[in-house]
C-alpha cells in the first residue's frame, strides 16, 4: 500500500490524478475502492504510532507534537508554493 498520492488525491474519482488510478484506467479495470477517514504511522519520533481523522487540521497537530518548532511554518510554506501546482494536476 502506497500512502502517497492516493491519500491526497484519492483513487475513487474519476478524474484523479494518482497514477496508480490511471493505469487501472489505462487497463479497464476498476476495483472496488474502500475509503477510509483515519490514517497512522509509526515515527522514530512517534514510535509508539498515532492514529488520526484525516484532515488538515489533523496533521497540523502531529506536526506540532513531533515536528519541531518550525515545522508548521515549514509546511504551510511548501503548501504556498504547491497549491497551484496542485489545483493545475486536478484540472488535468
Amino acid at each position: 500500500f502506497e500512502a502517497g498520492p492516493s491519500l491526497y488525491s484519492g483513487f475513487s474519482p474519476d478524474r484523479s490524478p494518482n497514477p496508480l488510478k490511471h493505469v487501472y484506467q489505462m487497463i479497464g479495470e476498476e476495483p472496488e475502492w474502500i475509503t477510509y477517514d483515519k490514517w497512522g504511522a509509526y515515527l522514530p519520533e512517534a514510535p509508539e504510532g498515532y492514529e488520526l481523522s484525516i484532515g488538515a487540521e489533523n496533521f497540523l497537530e502531529i506536526l506540532r507534537r513531533y515536528g519541531g518548532p518550525t515545522a508548521v511554518a515549514d509546511w504551510n510554506k511548501l503548501a504556498e508554493v504547491l497549491r497551484p501546482l496542485a489545483k493545475g494536476v486536478m484540472g488535468v
